[in-house]
């Protein structure tokens, strides 16, 4: 499902928002106006104003102020399309009518709508959004059929982007033939370079995306020609550590250049990226530019700075206060609360299926778990919450065996009482990924919201908090 707040980051991302985030004579904006507006008659005068006189951008930020109302804004996107049907403004309008649409089928439903009411509109943002809906089916045929009909060769490209990015997870070998079949596309894109900054950004986040997906399957040499010249177009490798991590692993596996490669590698060892693979090319470059020592001692040493920047990162955590008691559902329907659990220690993960940020967590999440997996001791509680959707748990359940991870998946259905979730509201959370690690007494011992860093590092974190809140010290 795409609600709106995935809408508006792909569409944006793909577009480059600053089309349309301009300055309006640095006036304060519409948007801030009506919001501070207590006087209900005034604020009516000044609504009449925008929708007879209002510019693209004004009408565009009361359809902003209207929010959820769905009958109000739809007229003001009608109005803005009637009276400026060229603007960025009207396209990305209409690309917001899309929101709270639960499946592809339904967004391709409305598509068709749009189409009949706009027929001689630009439908690119419109067939991009349709195309992602279908990456999340994932149906890759309906996805390519939307991007192929993209009049933009720019965006068309962009779009194909944004429809893979969803598509790995999901199924990373399909993946990968659509990068394949149309990589001709993006390298088209390179000879504009010059004229079109975007077509640049687009032609670089494409070799990066390829690169990266040949690195994961298995194809280093492939990977090596997309990652080195994604390499060599990065302005800021401080924040491309991924493209800059592979290019260190194959220029030394595939070139033996460890002069340069190996304080990168061992800075991913340092940083908990212990696979075999990193730890072989470390030994192999250590005993070339080092042979007379250590080999394991060197490799031991990046390992406790690893530990211990863990651990001092774990104790910003630390809380030391009764959990509520909370209530959620199993997968069964059954109702499990904070005593069900008594005697163990529990990691409880409050997540959305449409949480960029708690997506991005559940590899580290999955680590962390498989760890415990054969401890009766260690509870993991993966509590699904603030959907908008008629079936979380269906919903919740297809998302996560779609990517497959074996969670044990709770459900924090909406009270209709009070129209909130119980779970979510006692632990008065205030933005998701939230993660509570609660002791075998009831006191939450460690408490974090959000998610950045890696994969590893956040594995060994939460492992440390467990085992800290474990053992009482």
């Amino acid at each position: 499902m795409l609600q709106l707040k995935r809408i508006v980051f792909f569409v944006l991302i793909s577009m480059n928002a600053c089309a349309f985030a301009q300055d309006v004579d640095d006036q304060e904006s519409v948007l801030s106006v009506l919001k501070k507006q207590t006087n209900a008659e005034k604020r009516a005068e000044k609504i009449k104003s925008i929708r007879e006189n209002g510019t693209a951008i004004e009408l565009f930020e009361l359809i902003q102020f209207y929010g959820t109302d769905d009958e109000k804004s739809e007229k003001i996107i009608k109005l803005l399309n009637k009276k400026y049907p060229e603007s960025q403004q009207a396209r990305f309008a209409r690309v917001m009518s899309f929101r709270n649409l639960e499946s592809a089928q339904e967004v391709e439903e409305h598509f068709f709508k749009i189409q009949q009411e706009y027929p001689d509109a630009n439908l690119d943002f419109e067939k991009n959004l349709v195309a992602m809906s279908f990456a999340e089916v994932p149906d890759a045929e309906k996805m390519m059929s939307y991007i192929n009909t993209i009049e933009d060769p720019v965006y068309r490209v962009g779009a194909l982007l944004s429809s893979l990015e969803l598509f790995i997870p999901i199924d990373q070998e399909q993946a990968l033939k659509l990068a394949t079949q149309n990589l001709d596309q993006a390298k088209k894109l390179k000879g504009q370079m010059k004229k079109n900054n975007l077509s640049e950004a687009i032609y670089n986040e494409y070799l990066k995306m390829y690169g990266k997906l040949l690195f994961k399957s298995g194809y280093d040499e492939k990977s090596f020609k997309y990652i080195q010249e994604a390499y060599e177009n990065l302005e800021d490798t401080s924040e491309n550590r991924e493209v800059v991590e592979i290019y260190a692993y194959l220029s030394a596996s595939l070139k033996g250049n460890y002069e340069k490669s190996l304080p990168v590698l061992a800075g991913m060892i340092e940083a908990g990226k212990n696979e075999k693979m990193y730890l072989d090319q470390v030994r192999l470059g250590y005993a070339k530019l080092y042979p007379d020592k250590d080999v394991e001692a060197y490799i031991d040493s990046l390992y406790q700075k690893f530990i211990e920047k863990i651990k001092s990162n774990v104790a910003a955590f630390s809380v030391n206060k009764p959990a509520p008691d909370f209530s959620v559902i199993d997968v069964n329907g059954k109702k499990v609360t904070l005593e069900d659990f008594k005697g163990k220690t529990i990691v409880l993960d409050f997540w959305a299926t449409w949480c960029g940020p708690c997506v991005a967590s559940f590899p580290a999440m999955q680590l962390a778990a498989d760890r415990y997996v054969n401890n009766p001791e260690v509870e993991f509680l993966f509590i699904d919450t603030w959907e908008n959707v008629k079936d979380p748990l269906s919903h919740s359940k297809k998302f996560l065996d779609k990517r497959g991870y074996d969670f044990d998946l709770y459900i924090d259905a909406i009270n209709p009482e009070t129209q909130l979730p119980p779970a979510v509201t006692a632990f008065e959370v205030t933005g998701i990924p939230a993660k509570f690690v609660i002791d075998p007494e009831g006191i939450i011992r460690f408490q974090l919201e959000g998610f950045e860093g890696d994969m590893e590092a956040a594995a060994e974190e939460l492992a440390q908090m467990i085992e800290i809140a474990r053992k009482g010290f």
